[in-house]
């Protein structure tokens, strides 16, 4: 008989989002309370502005995912939708 562990979920998970002020330089807001889905209201309501967007991470224990595409992508298809 062998015995099989079954996967186990990241035991953290947190989302980048680098933010370019031009000539004022850029600002990585990290805020480990904020899922992909607050991120994503966040671009919807201006308070990220996805023209300054410069990279999204998605940060967990296995390692560092680049989101960029998937999540502002989302933000338009939900503008789409309205």
């Amino acid at each position: 008989m062998s015995a099989h562990c079954a996967p186990t979920a990241p035991t953290f998970s947190y989302f980048v989002v680098m933010i370019d002020f031009g000539r004022k330089g850029q600002e990585a807001i990290v805020d480990p309370e904020v899922t992909r889905r607050e991120v994503v209201a966040r671009i919807l309501s201006g308070e990220y502005d996805a023209e300054r967007i410069s990279f999204i991470h998605h940060v967990t224990d296995e390692g560092v995912a680049d989101v960029t595409f998937d999540v502002i992508a989302a933000a338009a298809r939900e503008v789409a939708h309205a």
